[in-house]
């Protein structure tokens, strides 16, 4: 939930307000006011304490201190106040009327309560119609339910109300493409762009929108080329997805306009991102961690420059340099949840699990996203499985999910840890529930999910189709996992050398990796990862000569 968004604009919005209601204008809430704009939450709740015990229907009051609430996540009590400042804020007060609405709305989308989210998004945008947040909001969860008719309606009201707004203008284009009407949602950025004055971040990001309105419709070159020119402009405006898309139809002629773009501007190291990004996406990772590495000077200012150097490192196998600079990431920033999520890892595949386990702890301690949050307890259960605490496992694998509803794979592996704990009726439970996300979500069970339910016939066949693209070290990994979980070792053995082929570096995952358990001990299987090894070890110390490893900036 983006709270600090909410709490920012609201700063600057509600003393205007407060200002036209005299019963606002008293000492309690003068020095409210002052202590939340210094970010001294605690002093603010206290004084608009002492306001509501002399004026409980002051509608404002409730308003701030349903605000802070959410700021600080005691949702619960923000709720409650918002619902209360609903009540007795005036009529007239249309902005913090919207505003709390848009509160109330958030807190549901975090308790994964759409309907009601939606319900009190609508009202805010019956408040003040000329606020965007509200039509935004609800353009997204209908893209999330798979309401395209919804999303359209939304943005068609909105764009009634601001016509001339970029924002809005769009969002009526992603509604348009959502509802494949493609030319229409070109010409909305069309129209943007036509604008006079517009402001070069407004012009990049639109350019970037209508490159992926182009990639989708079937114009990959069209795409390329407002990818190009939005991208000169302002970098942070790309989407991965375009990318994706045109890898996958345009390779060769990516590859040479980045080139050619880096070659006219060496100095610009979002050339070099690209160019990283394009290697890694291939499978080339000697060459993405040499393009990688020769951008990081020019990064040296930004607070994430040891985190991204760390990713590099992992692509070559190389962990020990890979922690060093987690390690100095944290010297740079020590409440990122996401550097210990991958010191978690890191640690979880090295089989230093006490280590890993603190990692854990400092990582859920600091307020991380639904994905690093995921991550963690995931690592986590991980861990406890292979030490056959099972129940521990379990525990942590729920609360991933819960973090993170999209990871409804785990059902299975629940599934699979209950009958270690002969609970055939919990088993049975979690594989149903396991059955029912996939049918949410419009998805086939996946191989490993068949592989648990002991169908192996059915895991088999998924298997073959796994591999969508013949030089992805990732896909024939997972493919090698199915095949060695089922009893097909030369098929495992077999992806897995593919894989490695590819890129796959990440020696230590094999040796943690329960699925490939079936292969230990094999003689092809040591010999196949030493041989690799020797090479990945080739591959490092050829770009030790060219890039500076240590970082020392």
């Amino acid at each position: 939930m983006k709270r600090i968004l909410i709490f920012t604009a609201l700063l600057a919005l509600l003393p205007v307000r407060m200002a036209a209601d005299s019963t606002t204008e008293t000492y309690y809430m003068l020095r409210a006011i002052e202590a939340a704009k210094s970010g001294d939450d605690e002093t603010a709740i206290n004084f608009l304490s002492k306001e509501l015990d002399a004026n409980p229907t002051n509608g404002f009051a409730h308003m701030w201190t349903a605000l802070i609430c959410a700021q600080t996540d005691r949702l619960g009590w923000a709720m409650q106040y918002a619902e209360s400042a609903l009540k007795y804020l005036p009529k007239s007060a249309k902005d913090g009327r919207a505003n709390m609405n848009i509160l109330l709305a958030e807190i549901y989308v975090d308790a994964k309560d759409t309907a009601k989210a939606i319900s009190y998004l609508e009202q805010a945008a019956k408040e003040q119609p000329k606020l965007i947040s509200p039509y935004r909001t609800l353009i997204r969860l209908s893209q999330k339910k798979g309401d395209k008719e919804g999303m359209l309606r939304y943005a068609q009201m909105g764009l009634k109300q601001l016509p001339k707004d970029i924002d809005m203008q769009l969002l009526m284009a992603k509604s348009l493409a959502a509802n494949k009407r493609y030319d229409e949602a070109i010409g909305y950025c069309d129209k943007v762009l036509a604008k006079k004055d517009l402001e070069p971040k407004d012009r990049s990001r639109t350019l970037t929108n209508r490159a992926s309105l182009k990639a989708e419709n079937g114009q990959p070159r069209e795409a390329l080329a407002d990818l190009m020119a939005g991208t000169r402009i302002d970098i942070w405006d790309i989407s991965e997805d375009i990318l994706e898309q045109l890898y996958d139809t345009i390779p060769n002629e990516l590859r040479d306009s980045l080139l050619a773009a880096h070659e006219q501007e060496p100095e610009k190291a979002f050339w070099k991102i690209y160019l990283y990004d394009y290697y890694r996406h291939n499978n080339e990772f000697s060459k993405a961690v040499e393009a990688g590495f020769s951008m990081l000077p020019q990064l040296a200012n930004e607070h994430i420059v040891h985190y991204i150097a760390s990713l590099l490192e992992s692509y070559i196998g190389d962990v020990e340099l890979a922690e060093k600079m987690l390690l100095k990431q944290l010297r740079t920033d020590s409440t990122s949840a996401a550097t210990y999520v991958r010191l978690e890892g890191l640690y979880a595949e090295t089989g230093r699990y006490k280590e890993a386990f603190a990692m854990t702890e400092k990582a859920l301690s600091f307020n991380p996203d639904n994905s690093d949050k995921a991550a963690a307890y995931q690592l986590r259960g991980r861990i406890y499985e292979i030490q056959h605490e099972y129940q521990k496992a379990i525990d942590d694998f729920m609360a991933g999910m819960i973090s993170d509803p999209r990871d409804y794979g785990y059902w299975f592996r629940i599934g699979k840890l209950y009958g270690m704990l002969n609970e055939p009726e919990k088993q049975a439970e979690a594989f149903e529930q396991g059955k029912k996300a996939y049918a949410a979500h419009g998805a086939e069970l996946s191989a490993e999910a068949y592989v648990t339910l002991g169908d192996s016939a059915k895991a088999y066949e998924l298997a073959q189709k796994m591999i969508q693209k013949e030089t992805s070290a990732e896909d024939h990994y997972n493919a090698a996992c199915v095949y060695a979980q089922i009893g097909h070792p030369a098929e495992a053995l077999e992806h897995l050398r593919k894989a490695m082929e590819y890129g796959f570096r990440h020696f230590y995952h094999i040796a943690w990796d329960m699925d490939l358990d079936s292969l230990r001990g094999m003689k092809e299987f040591d010999e196949m990862v030493n041989e690799y090894k020797q090479i990945a070890e080739q591959e490092k110390q050829a770009l030790r000569s060219k890039i500076d490893t240590e970082l020392n900036y």
